[in-house]
């Protein structure tokens, strides 16, 4: 169901908190540009706002947010109304704004295709988006992003909320803070994680025509970056938000060339970034400032110190989070969640050597490799291929591949900046040709972390998205240095006109088939066609209806729109020791908790509780329990979804 009032309310509380963060700065004279701007820098300052209210204890609440979105654009606005300096400016359509609605148009594309694909089944992808269901869902009632202190047996960092504590949560209280004007759940998550994705392209334009200092260089940049199939897909996680945070964070630093002002912005997003997804892209984001830093120091003669320290200042704000985060858990502990045990090539790397003490030079091998290690989700050494031929195929969580045009394009691009600029790559002037080399080589480094002797990222499968958008930049320079060697004029736009065609072939179509394809998601169900037929029987009930697994599959409840409280003790407590109830202590409790079905989940509650039943015959045994309650009085069996699941109402 669409909630027209929560879009609404996303654009107030970005545009009204990017306009009073940048009041005093000099920003784009295109009005279009500025108030695009202000989306971008609001949306990249938010997450830090976020994690700051919730440090004091200030409820995450929509109103709230609303409030502080809107307090200075409103006063500033109602002064000028009050002084008569106020007016609705007269529309005068130049050549920037073509560019600039060309532009949103891509994006708009873009957010079509993502929705569509998103859309197209009725369920949630993967694991991390059932997570980040949960999240959202307890953000959205608790109005916090402190993760309850809940007592799990076996575990020495629960994972009920998983993306709350230690992970950074903005990403899940955004989407809290709007789910909190939104009833339903999935859309909530789909809608949005696809809107932020499609922003993304429209901040990267800004970005990339500061940088380039050209708008059509930019525009066909943002073109071949929508287009590129590793480029970002439909999948709900946190990374949607981050990288789309890059590029005003990029903005805001390119801009301090100009007015240091700016890098008191870069620095907020720099602590967006930290407090939005773990070390993996903050740290490539943070290495690829720093080359930037590098690249026009030498290019200037001189040291951006004032660069270093917002990004350096960025990073400690974060630590408001994160170092609260270490003094809960302790050091040791904390870096074992995010990779401290990693296997680098077949080498397992431990923290410190336990029975023979602390080691330190172990102990910052450990760190580093936490780090840098390649491993991830699905990671392998690539090929020839995955670079050179898209595939038309999902791979959660992230695509592969460039496509051919594309890559020709790229290594083109490559050849033509050196050899045009060989001799002034280092001047002034041409330091941003040489900043798009460096992160280039940088991002793929970065995706081949496992082809070389060591690696520069850690996981190296969520590196392709960065990789695209260093391919695009490089691309679109190459094609302009080609572009203007031919002749005439109208060769000119036939040579861009077969550029684009060639992408959208070898790129776009895998893109779009990708995007738009029925997804796989959890491994956790025992049959693919079974989330289907999950979908099927709770879009029978009202949303946020309370109903209740045999075992702990609430993120299957939370991720399909209707609730059970999978971070309450109590709830965690009585499922641990569900197969000694009966059905009347079941019923009782179910009753007394306002849950109003129960689903009996056959081979998935079996493969939960194997090791509780009676070891000589358990499966039988955990028939007879479902029998007990299937028979008793208290409960009326309403559907059996699928071939093994079955759900009742609490009478």
């Amino acid at each position: 169901m669409i909630s027209y009032i929560t879009i609404l309310l996303f654009f107030a509380y970005c545009w009204g908190v990017g306009f009073t963060a940048t009041y005093f700065l000099k920003k784009p004279d295109n009005s279009i540009e500025k108030h695009l701007l202000n989306l971008g820098i609001g949306l990249s300052v938010l997450p830090i706002v976020f994690i700051l209210l919730n440090l004091f204890r200030i409820p995450l609440d929509w109103k709230i947010i609303f409030v502080l979105s809107l307090a200075f654009p409103v006063y500033h606005f109602a002064k000028k109304i009050q002084k008569k300096e106020f007016s609705i400016p007269k529309p005068h359509l130049k050549r920037s704004d073509l560019i600039v609605f060309a532009v949103i148009i891509i994006a708009a594309i873009s957010f079509y295709i993502y929705a569509k694909g998103a859309f197209g089944y009725p369920y949630l992808e993967d694991e991390d988006p059932w997570g980040h269901a949960i999240g959202t869902k307890y953000v959205a009632l608790e109005k916090n992003a402190y993760d309850p202190v809940i007592e799990s047996p076996d575990k020495d960092i629960d994972v009920v909320l998983s993306y709350i504590d230690p992970y950074p949560p903005a990403y899940d209280i955004l989407m809290g803070v709007l789910h909190q004007t939104s009833p339903d759940l999935r859309w909530t998550l789909k809608f949005f994680n696809a809107l932020i994705i499609s922003l993304g392209l429209i901040f990267f334009y800004l970005f990339a025509q500061l940088l380039m200092e050209n708008r059509n260089k930019a525009l066909l940049a943002t073109a071949i970056l929508a287009m590129i199939p590793s480029y970002m897909s439909h999948f709900i996680w946190a990374h949607s938000l981050v990288i789309a945070l890059l590029f005003p964070f990029m903005y805001a630093f390119h801009k301090g060339m100009e007015d240091k002002k700016w890098l008191f912005i870069a620095g907020i997003i720099t602590s967006s970034i930290w407090v939005t997804q773990n070390f993996e892209q903050p740290i490539k984001f943070a290495t690829m400032a720093f080359i930037y830093v590098l690249v026009f120091s030498l290019a200037y003669r001189k040291l951006l110190w004032k660069h270093l320290a917002a990004i350096l200042s960025g990073i400690a704000v974060s630590f408001a989070w994160w170092g609260i985060m270490i003094g809960k858990y302790g050091l040791p502990k904390f870096l074992a969640y995010y990779g401290g045990d990693v296997i680098n090539k077949g080498d397992t790397v431990v923290l410190s050597s336990g029975e023979t003490g602390f080691e330190p030079i172990r102990f910052i091998v450990s760190v580093w490799q936490a780090f840098t290690n390649p491993g991830g989700t699905a990671s392998r050494t690539y090929s020839f291929s995955d670079f050179f031929f898209a595939k038309g195929q999902n791979m959660i969580n992230n695509p592969v591949g460039i496509g051919v045009a594309l890559s020709l394009l790229t290594l083109a691009g490559v050849v033509f900046l050196l050899w045009k600029y060989r001799s002034s790559l280092a001047q002034k002037e041409n330091a941003w040709r040489s900043l798009i080399l460096f992160w280039l080589i940088f991002t793929f480094w970065a995706v081949n972390g496992l082809n070389f002797p060591f690696s520069v990222a850690r996981g190296a499968f969520r590196s392709w998205m960065i990789l695209a958008i260093a391919i695009s930049l490089v691309a679109a320079e190459g094609i302009f240095l080609i572009k203007d060697r031919i002749n005439p004029k109208t060769l000119k736009y036939g040579f861009l006109g077969l550029v684009l065609i060639g992408i959208m072939f070898t790129s776009g179509w895998q893109k779009y088939q990708v995007n738009t394809s029925i997804w796989p998601t959890s491994g956790s169900f025992t049959d693919p066609s079974e989330p289907f037929k999950y979908a099927v029987w709770f879009d029978t009930i009202p949303d946020n209806t309370k109903v209740f697994t045999f075992a702990p599959r609430d993120k299957l409840v939370i991720g399909l729109g209707k609730f059970s409280c999978a971070w309450c003790q109590e709830i965690i407590d009585f499922r641990e020791d569900i197969i000694d109830r009966d059905a009347e202590e079941l019923y009782g409790f179910l009753k007394s908790n306002g849950y109003e079905y129960l689903i009996l989940n056959g081979p998935m509650d079996y493969s939960f509780y194997s090791k509780e039943l009676p070891p000589e015959n358990p499966e039988e045994a955990l028939n007879r329990k479902y029998q007990d309650i299937l028979n008793s009085s208290r409960f009326t069996a309403v559907a059996k979804i699928g071939d093994n699941a079955v759900a009742l109402k609490v009478n």
